[in-house]
């Protein structure tokens, strides 16, 4: 009897050992969240789970007495580039139902698209086709149809061998798209809801039209010249790689259900977290951000939904892992940054010019004019930039958006890293 109290002992302290610790993180992250929405730097719903427990699910409204901006639970959110892992299920369902084969090229499906031949859909699904992330002088998708897409794309130049880089194109799952729509007899918007949608009961979740009155839609929003206002319906309706809708309670039961059998056999849905392990996607358009993060190895999934802007989004994805990791993070304060003074001998070191390394086409100059550094982007507007230490500039002290400044020790100069909507953009100086 001695020994079965003390194994009882042992696995009660276990059990109330892994309370105290899960405890511990749902301490952590809902101040975490709470620190960003009264900053208002969130709004919107969240779930963290880990080894199938819930550490967080929450709702955060920032307090604006704006009551459009307010969401919920059954809150369905615009979820941008999220929706590419609709694309990529149905892709591996297409090869399960003996339709397609990973190995195709792409000149089977479209036979005059330029190198076709070199490009295989695997290629196109874990984006290492090398086509550019977007096509050239097209920013504004919602003014063309998915065949003038496919059309504009055939004049883009590969920005290397297929298959020997990586680099995240929408283009490539905008051909995805229509791989889908031509392999499934009625189209990909069909083939999405009858062999995902409906098959998981998804049923909060489908294709945004504006001319649909949604129950409980989530409208976006921007922050602009300081103030939060509603995005345009334009933006919202801007088509995409499956221009979707979703709530978080659909999502995290679609992150349950990838490898469970129901739509895709096991073997393939593991194609879903290749190379290691892990499903992440992000999304964000005028109005909207979100993000999907299952590990199968760490058994953590996390995901939120935004109908706001302006919040610190790469901060935000980089710190939850860190704190369910036990490593250092900061809790979100507010902003408030100061002006140094450097000599210009030190500011000259970060002129020349510079290509953003996941669009190559989009330039940015750093020019220094009469004691003054000066960011050009693209379009030629300039924006004066301060230093907040040697290597870190900012144009606005309320703003986490920087100017980062960073050695090439083979060159010798600096490249730089614009920290942007959250993001944290590499740029390569060319000259």
């Amino acid at each position: 009897m001695k020994h079965f109290s003390a194994i009882l002992l042992t696995i009660l302290s276990a059990v109330v050992y892994g309370q105290s610790v899960n405890d511990s993180l749902t301490i952590k992250l809902d101040e975490y969240f709470t620190a960003l929405k009264s900053l208002k730097n969130f709004n919107g719903n969240v779930i963290v789970t880990k080894n199938n427990e819930f550490l967080l699910d929450n709702v955060y409204n920032m307090q604006t007495g704006n009551d459009s901006l307010t969401v919920s639970r059954e809150s369905k959110f615009i979820m941008a580039s999220v929706s590419k892992i609709f694309i990529k299920v149905a892709i591996l369902r297409l090869i399960d139902l003996n339709k397609i084969k990973i190995t195709d090229s792409l000149s089977k499906y479209i036979p005059d698209f330029p190198d076709g031949n070199k490009i295989t859909i695997e290629q196109l699904l874990y984006h290492k086709s090398g086509l550019p992330r977007e096509l050239s002088n097209h920013t504004h998708y919602e003014t063309l149809s998915l065949k003038k897409i496919i059309e504009i794309a055939k004049t883009e130049k590969l920005q290397f061998e297929p298959g020997s880089q990586y680099l995240y194109s929408n283009i490539g799952y905008f051909i995805l798209h229509y791989i889908i729509d031509v392999s499934s007899k009625k189209g990909y918007n069909h083939f999405v809801k009858t062999q995902i949608l409906d098959k998981m009961n998804l049923h909060n979740t489908g294709e945004y039209n504006y001319t649909d009155r949604i129950q409980y839609f989530a409208y976006g929003f921007d922050k602009e010249d300081g103030k939060i206002v509603a995005t345009s319906q334009s933006s919202i309706s801007k088509f995409e790689t499956g221009n979707y809708y979703s709530t978080l309670e659909d999502l995290h039961s679609f992150s349950n259900q990838i490898i469970s059998g129901k739509v895709l056999k096991k073997k393939t849905a593991i194609k879903m977290f290749e190379p290691d392990s892990v499903l992440i996607q992000a999304g964000g358009r005028s109005g909207y951000r979100a993000y999907f993060y299952k590990n199968l190895k760490t058994d953590i999934t996390f995901i939120f939904l935004s109908n706001y802007t302006d919040i610190p989004f790469q901060n935000i994805t980089e710190d939850v892992i860190k704190i369910l990791n036990g490593e250092p993070y900061l809790v979100p304060q507010k902003i408030a940054r100061k002006q140094i003074t450097l000599p210009e001998i030190t500011l000259n070191k970060y002129v020349g010019k510079f290509e953003l390394e996941v669009d190559t086409k989009q330039l940015f100059t750093i020019k220094l004019n009469n004691g003054k550094l000066l960011f050009i982007d693209n379009s030629g507007e300039e924006t004066e930039i301060v230093p907040e230490d040697e290597f870190t500039f900012f144009d606005d002290p309320n703003s986490r958006e920087s100017y980062i400044f960073s050695l090439d020790t083979k060159t010798n100069k600096f490249n730089l890293i614009l920290l942007t909507e959250g993001l944290k953009l590499k740029c390569k100086r060319i000259e």
